[in-house]
């Protein structure tokens, strides 16, 4: 299969269950990315099909831990990591952008954590059974280097441990994959899974969408690390009318708090409608499952309004 394509997508699952026929993994929180090398060189791209090489030379090491002879393609996640921990603010610090800067090799280093591979030389992979790819990966990668790793798979039966670990160190959940399953590019099957941990943040409102004939939505944002209010994306779940008509009164339109003109709309959202921005005095506790790669909140839910000061509302 010629590359780029877009790789094989994980649907959503309620909870983890203890099945043989199934193995989980530990879902990171990065970007996903495909790679292929060939010939010594090693390229990667995307899910959405952009070359990033560029700006992951410190990836290029993975080359000699690996046949130059042969063509490989891999799946994985890149990640930074901060105390052992995901960071997904600052991986999207690497990968935003299109610029490679060097400076970024020193304060946020890249690893890339792989989890499939698709094609060895002239055979490809993508109809063999997960566990035969899976134990391909492990003999041709036996160790961790320096910039990379293998995802360490878990027996079906220990998922709901596995969850429950990975809860408790929070970490953002776990990917069940059945054994036997193919891949299927681009496509969104029952055959991977993920689990994902319920996570909350403290947020200030920034506003309010008012649109014509349906509910509206809030307008939120957090303090970056330099102090600077930075857009979050909006939330529409757990909010009643009368929250709204409350709002309303109470936070008057003021100038847009922000220093620049925010997207509103991304491909996870459709268009707000009239937005409504106010003084950035009013915080509320959000509940959602994880950060986009646009470093917005994705399924956010409003848990309730909080006492705490706007400043207390900070990106982790």
């Amino acid at each position: 299969m010629d590359l780029p394509f877009e790789p094989m997508l994980l649907s959503p699952a309620p909870a983890p269950f203890a099945d043989p026929a199934w193995l989980y993994q530990v879902k990171w929180d990065g970007v996903r990315n495909l790679t292929l090398i060939d010939g010594g060189r090693i390229r990667h791209w995307s899910r959405r099909l952009r070359d990033r090489t560029a700006l992951f030379p410190d990836l290029d090491g993975l080359v000699t831990h690996l046949p130059k002879s042969q063509k490989l393609v891999l799946d994985g996640e890149i990640v930074v990591l901060r105390d052992g921990k995901p960071s997904f603010p600052a991986i999207l610090e690497r990968d935003v952008g299109g610029q490679f800067d060097p400076r970024k090799l020193r304060t946020a280093p890249a690893t890339l954590i792989l989890f499939d591979i698709l094609e060895y030389g002239d055979r490809p992979l993508y109809t063999t059974p997960l566990e035969e790819r899976l134990d391909l990966l492990a003999r041709l990668l036996p160790e961790p280097g320096p910039s990379f790793q293998t995802a360490e798979s878990f027996p079906g039966p220990s998922g709901p441990d596995l969850f429950a670990a990975t809860t408790q160190q929070q970490l953002e959940g776990v990917v069940a994959k059945r054994r036997a399953s193919t891949y299927t590019p681009g496509l969104r099957t029952r055959d991977w899974l993920k689990i994902k941990r319920k996570q909350q943040l403290l947020a200030v409102i920034l506003g309010y969408t008012a649109p014509v004939g349906r509910p509206g939505g809030l307008l939120l944002g957090a303090h970056d690390p330099a102090g600077r209010l930075t857009y979050i994306g909006r939330v529409g779940s757990g909010i009643t009318a009368e929250q709204l008509r409350t709002l309303k009164a109470h936070l008057p339109p003021a100038p847009r708090p922000l220093a620049y003109e925010p997207t509103l709309r991304d491909r996870f959202s459709g268009p707000p409608g009239p937005v409504v921005w106010t003084e950035p005095r009013l915080t509320a506790i959000i509940e959602y499952t994880e950060w986009t790669e646009e470093q917005r909140l994705r399924d956010p839910v409003l848990i309730g309004f909080s006492t705490e000061p706007p400043q207390r509302a900070q990106l982790p």
